[in-house]
């Protein structure tokens, strides 16, 4: 049986354990993983358990404007519920909220978050038998240099969906709608074939809001990004050997010239869903890269 919305936040404040409200089901993990490993007791809710609402960052600004009227009448409750929303591409359409217990994530979306430095090397360990001390800064910026060079599809795919979304009256090839999975490989080629032709206009459109390719992870749908990454670090990984003592460093036994156990060959053979598994799990949380949420939730949560 789902509680309404006052309930749900008197509950927050008799039980001393603050309540944020999310967008939906896939959220919860992501935010419970921030606020336990900054030990933090809170309730993770996705607002469509609230009776009343339903899924989505609309709703959660709604009901985040009818807990601001609840603290009004009763002031003990300030500090026992927050709501956390996607960026999307609200920025664009000058529709940000505004409310003081709400926070906008930085990008469009929180999937972005899961791909820093730090996930990268991570994963890398994973992935081969390299101690962490051979993956250095130059190692992770030589991975993220081949990112950058092949997602320029990726870049104007997310600025075809972004068009669309400012202009309804556009007819976009992409949309946010798109799964991940139908941006790579062949069907990524598909839909750069429908949009290659439009990258004058799109360039066009990019610069009447100052957006370049540097501004990516403020436009890519998160989904799509982590996608992207995921498909491009099985394939990266594979060829990691291949650049030991030449472009990374020299591991011990390709220096005693036995290449066939050289440590960055991959140990493992992971799918895309695997890798994801594993950038969604809480020890692959970059504390650093989620700290303005972890920050938020200290300064605004009780407790």
């Amino acid at each position: 049986m789902k509680n309404d919305l006052e309930e749900t936040v008197i509950a927050a404040f008799m039980n001393k354990q603050p309540v944020v409200l999310v967008e939906g089901q896939d959220d919860i993990k992501f935010y419970d993983n921030i606020a336990t490993l900054n030990e933090k007791t809170v309730d993770v809710q996705a607002i469509e358990m609230i009776d009343g609402y339903a899924e989505g960052c609309e709703h959660v600004c709604n009901a985040m404007d009818e807990i601001s009227l609840l603290i009004q009448n009763d002031s003990r409750l300030k500090g026992y519920a927050i709501g956390i929303i996607d960026k999307d591409v609200r920025d664009y359409l000058n529709e940000v909220p505004s409310n003081d217990n709400l926070l906008i994530l930085k990008y469009y979306s929180y999937e972005t978050h899961l791909i820093t430095d730090v996930t990268i090397k991570r994963l890398i360990e994973q992935l081969t038998k390299v101690p962490g001390s051979l993956i250095t800064d130059h190692v992770i910026d030589i991975i993220k240099q081949g990112f950058s060079n092949q997602s320029r599809e990726l870049y104007y795919f997310s600025l075809e969906a972004l068009k669309k979304r400012v202009d309804a009256s556009y007819q976009a090839n992409v949309e946010y709608g798109e799964k991940g999975g139908a941006l790579i490989g062949r069907g990524g080629e598909y839909k750069w074939g429908l949009i290659a032709h439009k990258v004058t206009i799109l360039d066009q459109f990019a610069s009447r809001y100052n957006i370049n390719p540097e501004n990516l992870k403020l436009i890519v749908k998160g989904k799509w990004y982590l996608e992207a990454w995921c498909d491009y670090l099985i394939k990266k990984v594979r060829e990691l050997h291949s650049l030991c003592g030449t472009e990374i460093p020299k591991c011990k036994y390709c220096d005693a010239g036995n290449e066939q156990k050289c440590l960055w060959r991959v140990s493992s053979t992971f799918q895309r869903e695997q890798i994801k598994s594993l950038l969604y799990s809480r020890q692959f949380i970059d504390k650093d890269e989620v700290k303005y949420i972890s920050d938020f939730m200290r300064e605004k949560l009780a407790g």
